[in-house]
């Protein structure tokens, strides 16, 4: 995401030699706004944050309740309702399958982020990942009524089809199922 005189990533995924080099293009086209931020928004997604790190200089932040997981460092680390680079503000979701599932909100273009908190198998539809991540799948269920909490018509989702239009409707109607 890019916005003022930076910008970050969300969740890098595993990338190919070919993603590394297309991503370096971008980076290297929007460079007025670098790259000086990863966020996590859960410790399953740090996969290759060393790579990133060392490829574009950039420090790798996570919800400060996982980071002891992680199998490299956090170079720093946030906690519920923290402003972050670009703008961006945490949310700490409960009863997840991490204990510091997060997802980022984007006040001024409603717009929220979340990584596995929810997902969009069904494009137009939300759900959870399968109970068994789960301790408590209802607890979990009911942690992501703090997303309601916001104003938000885009949902950005780490596994699925993202919603752009009408998102928290499709949250709450989520919810109520």
């Amino acid at each position: 995401y890019i916005s003022g005189k930076e910008s970050v990533l969300i969740d890098p995924p595993g990338m190919t030699k070919q993603d590394f080099s297309e991503l370096e293009n971008l980076v290297g086209e929007n460079s007025a706004h670098p790259l000086k931020t990863i966020l996590l928004t859960n410790v399953h997604h740090e996969r290759e944050c060393d790579e990133f790190r060392k490829k574009f200089s950039t420090s790798v932040w996570i919800n400060e309740k996982d980071s002891a997981g992680l199998e490299g460092t956090a170079d720093k680390t946030f906690t519920d309702g923290d402003e972050l680079p670009c703008g961006l503000i945490s949310l700490e979701i409960e009863n997840q399958k991490s204990p510091g599932e997060s997802a980022f909100f984007l006040k001024d273009r409603g717009v929220m982020f979340v990584g596995d908190a929810l997902i969009g198998k069904v494009p137009g539809k939300l759900n959870m990942l399968p109970h068994d991540k789960y301790r408590d799948p209802k607890l979990a269920k009911r942690g992501l009524n703090k997303l309601l909490d916001y104003e938000f018509e885009s949902l950005l989702l780490g596994d699925g089809e993202s919603i752009l239009k009408n998102a928290k409707e499709a949250v709450k109607v989520f919810l109520e199922s």
